[in-house]
């Protein structure tokens, strides 16, 4: 009798190991919670096996993300790490994000003058520009725009740092509250006082140098710039007009914060040919001020090169937007706006 309940006993424990294991009993062996094996359980049996041998938990957390999209899931895993997961995820979904442009926008996405607000442009100009600066660039700056549309109001809390250009206007009224007369050994008009300042620094070093700079433009009113630009409408059409003058409240020197310089003897036109030119590129940053309109960045500026024209900004400002190798429209939208 005795030998016959062990059999019995023996062979009820021989059905309980024989008798196979849910796949959700395995899952939670391997350490799955019961909301980790719904959310497997929900996807096909081809990708229900990829959790079947061990906890994968990188695996499971682009399941537990959002936006998940079962069908999109090997290319989640080929595109790991090029960028932030919900980004990349997100590309993906919106059939953005492939094998022909991934370098391309792992690049876009690292730039220091990505702006998030712009994605949708650079997305959409993305195949048309071989070089991401140049476009980043052109989309920042406005330039993908019509010169002269969509104007805005310059945005005057910015201080020393306003913008003024071809889609950021002053007021018809404005005037610079602190304006103080250059002295008429240095030139002509008047400059804001931090403006004067700073360009009195920039004159004694020059000066060092050999190079006698002469303020030949300071402030002008938007009456005055109303004035000399339908004066040029008389010798040019508007469309080279607007190539080298500006149109009213689109003039920097409104904001009295604008200088032309040039040497004694040396037209504005000529003055890029001389030693003081190249002194002034290579230096005025230090003193507070940037050439406003390089030769390299005609596109961008919409004007011809003026290396006579100088904004001041101050050191801070000047020296990074130097560094940055940007304009100032670029460097505006990137780090001021």
């Amino acid at each position: 009798m005795k030998k016959l309940l062990l059999l019995v006993a023996t062979l009820l424990v021989c059905c309980a190991c024989a008798k196979e294991k849910t796949f959700a009993e395995k899952l939670s062996e391997l350490g799955y919670t019961q909301e980790d094996i719904a959310l497997i359980e929900g996807l096909s049996e081809e990708h229900q096996q990829l959790f079947s041998e061990t906890y994968e938990e990188d695996l499971l957390s682009f399941v537990k993300e959002d936006q998940f999209r079962e069908e999109n899931l090997e290319k989640y895993l080929s595109f790991e790490g090029l960028l932030e997961r919900k980004l990349m995820m997100r590309l993906v979904n919106e059939n953005i994000l492939n094998k022909e442009n991934s370098g391309k926008l792992f690049i876009l996405y690292s730039k220091d003058r990505f702006i998030e607000r712009n994605e949708t442009l650079y997305l959409k100009y993305l195949d048309q520009y071989d070089d991401l600066d140049e476009m980043m660039e052109m989309v920042n700056s406005l330039r993908y725009k019509e010169l002269y549309t969509d104007i805005e109001p310059t945005d005057m809390s910015k201080g020393d740092l306003i913008l003024v250009n071809k889609y950021h206007a002053l007021a018809a009224d404005y005037y610079p509250k602190d304006l103080v007369d250059v002295d008429p050994s240095l030139g002509r008009g008047q400059l804001t006082e931090k403006t004067y300042d700073a360009y009195l620094k920039l004159y004694e070093d020059a000066k060092k140098q050999g190079y006698s700079l002469y303020i030949v433009s300071s402030f002008r009113s938007y009456d005055y710039q109303d004035g000399l630009y339908n004066k040029y409408l008389r010798s040019d059409p508007k469309e080279v007009v607007d190539t080298y003058s500006a149109r009213p409240g689109h003039s920097e020197h409104q904001t009295g914060m604008a200088i032309d310089v040039s040497v004694p003897g040396v037209s504005l036109d000529d003055f890029g040919k001389t030693d003081a030119a190249k002194w002034l590129n290579e230096n005025c940053s230090h003193y507070g001020f940037i050439i406003r309109y390089p030769s390299e960045k005609i596109d961008i500026t919409g004007y011809i090169e003026e290396p006579w024209h100088i904004r001041y900004l101050g050191i801070e400002t000047a020296e990074d937007v130097v560094r940055h190798h940007m304009t100032y429209d670029e460097y505006y939208a990137c780090f001021v706006e």
